[in-house]
């Protein structure tokens, strides 16, 4: 009689995990299509029709906010792909890159719509650069006639969207960076004739990519569908797909929302052929790499640039994440500022205590909801990553690359492509706003980044010490609170607090799965972004930035505190 198999308690948890963020997206996709081609029982319309692409496509707006969304969204993509790969080429390897990874913490979690708000009060005609031009050379004694923010082509949501995304896409690179053996291929092509430059444009920049393909991918496809930064920086008339297809869905006219699933149901096709063209254009440029390095020409005649622009670069970004805060940390205190004075008149702090009288409900929403979904999803991709670390003892190898894929799905699926008909599925199980949803469906985008930040550290950790523990009579629990969790205490505290990051900054979740019952400070930032309070929108932006802030400053705090008569600890 043959054994029944034991299945392994850590085995259940990559199921689960994956169905926390997968059941969502499969759910919300179906309840989109079936609106989208007219099917939607709950507000009387059970047959098939085409009819809510016919008035998609008899919109006003249509064409014209497609075209906007395909310029921004992928213009938005290739310069922060371009600013990554010319600050890596002048900086890396050096102790200039190395204050630049030291400070990207900090950068990341700064939520979008807050960053866009910032530089709303840096780059407007009345705004603080305008303001600073004026007080050093005297050229604009009043605000110029230019449409320097939410201009009809999506100029500065190209900008603000490279500036945000960026930083993202280096942090990508940091894991990648070390595997590439930088400093022999430099050395090899110097050592042949070809300078430094060939090296990363032939060489390590291809090798990059293919580590960072998915990084990018995700990239691509939010600045393509993105809502509360399009709502900021974007154009209004008409504006972006994504934010076009928000307004159909909260248009009292119910039918309305068959035309949004439609255009949601549109948006997706957009991203997938965006990302499938992506995908083929790599083949001509490896051909022309391919040709390029056979014919062994030199680069190091037009590249001497890269060094001086890539820390010009870095320093402009830098100076434009400080004085994105500190204009708006400014204005939450300015109560009289007339143009062009480089500050405010008079200072107050009435918009503090103002926002301070209706921010309590959103405040403990947005932090427990913050709390609960990174705690949430540190326990399930720690598991997993535990369950990764079983099956390579087992085995001697586990290849995690199509894992990768589903990890990223949520992060390439456009959020307004899906939270719509997860809404519906909610409304007929009877979950809609309710708490345990929102929560579920900020875990469905902070388990991805969870994972991303720790899955690199986590499978880097030398499993000699664990085994060393294990051979001197610990069982495997007391081994590993004892010995490797201490030892990724810094990583774990990090991936905490990129999740309460990601968790803070969701806006659309919040606006569809809340369902009206609830409201984050996100919400209510951008909420009031639209209107011309800047003292009250401010101070909002500032409590974005402040819950992130101090959860980071604590995971970097607490390790240094605990490791603090340890000093090889302190450097991992």
């Amino acid at each position: 009689m043959e054994k029944t198999r034991q299945v392994h308690p850590l085995a259940i948890f990559p199921l689960l995990t994956t169905g926390v963020f997968l059941i969502p997206v499969i759910l919300g996709l179906l309840g989109t299509w079936l609106p989208a081609f007219g099917y939607f029982p709950a507000i009387g319309l059970d047959r098939i029709s085409l009819q809510p692409w016919v008035d998609l496509f008899n919109h006003p707006s249509f064409f014209s906010a497609v075209a906007k969304t395909l310029i921004s969204g992928i213009g938005a993509s290739v310069l922060a792909i371009l600013l990554t790969a010319i600050l890596l080429i002048g900086t890396y390897p050096s102790r200039f890159f190395n204050a630049i990874e030291r400070v990207l913490a900090p950068i990341l979690s700064v939520p979008h719509a807050a960053f866009a708000i910032g530089i709303s009060y840096l780059i407007t005609p009345s705004g603080w650069f305008i303001r600073g031009a004026e007080s050093v050379f005297g050229w604009f004694p009043v605000p110029p006639l230019w449409t320097t923010f939410q201009d009809p082509w999506g100029v500065s949501l190209i900008i603000t969207l490279a500036l945000k995304e960026m930083p993202f896409l280096l942090f990508m690179s940091l894991a990648v960076l070390p595997s590439l053996n930088t400093s022999k291929a430099l050395w090899l092509s110097k050592s042949m004739g070809n300078g430094a430059r060939f090296a990363w444009l032939w060489l390590l920049l291809p090798q990059l990519y293919r580590q960072i393909k998915l990084p990018f991918f995700a990239v691509i496809a939010f600045s393509l569908t993105v809502v509360d930064i399009a709502l900021i920086a974007g154009p209004t008339t008409p504006p972006t797909l994504a934010v076009l297809i928000t307004q159909l869905f909260n248009d009292p006219n119910l039918l309305q929302r068959t035309v949004g699933a439609a255009g949601a149901t549109t948006l997706l096709a957009l991203v997938m052929a965006s990302l499938l063209i992506t995908h083929l254009a790599e083949w001509p440029l490896r051909e022309l790499r391919s040709a390029f390095i056979r014919h062994g020409r030199q680069t190091s005649h037009w590249m001497s640039w890269e060094k001086p622009m890539a820390l010009v670069l870095a320093l402009g970004i830098g100076l434009v994440y400080l004085c994105s805060t500190l204009v708006t940390f400014i204005w939450s205190f300015a109560q009289r500022w007339r143009f062009p004075d480089i500050l405010p008149n008079e200072f107050s702090v009435r918009a503090w205590a103002r926002v301070f009288e209706r921010i309590g409900e959103p405040f403990w929403c947005t932090f427990w909801l913050a709390i609960l979904s990174a705690c949430i999803a540190l326990v399930l991709v720690i598991l997993v990553l535990e369950n990764e670390v079983r099956l390579r003892w087992q085995r001697g190898r586990f290849d995690t690359s199509k894992a990768l894929w589903l990890i990223y799905l949520p992060l390439l699926v456009p959020q307004i492509a899906f939270l719509f008909g997860f809404q519906v599925a909610l409304i007929q199980i009877g979950w809609d706003g309710q708490f345990i949803a929102l929560l579920w469906s900020h875990l469905v985008f902070v388990v991805p980044y969870v994972f991303l930040t720790l899955s690199g550290p986590y499978r880097k950790f030398d499993d000699r010490f664990f085994w060393q523990a294990l051979s001197l009579r610990q069982a495997r629990y007391p081994a590993y609170w004892r010995i490797k969790f201490p030892m990724l205490l810094r990583p774990i505290l990090y991936a905490f607090s990129t999740g309460f990051a990601v968790s803070i900054a969701q806006y659309l979740p919040t606006l569809f799965i809340g369902a009206g019952y609830f409201s984050t400070i996100t919400t209510e930032a951008v909420a009031m972004s639209t209107g011309s309070d800047r003292r009250m929108t401010a101070v909002l932006a500032l409590w974005q930035q402040i819950l992130p802030l101090s959860i980071f400053a604590l995971a970097t705090l607490l390790p240094a505190l605990r490791f603090r008569s340890r000093r090889a600890m302190q450097q991992r």
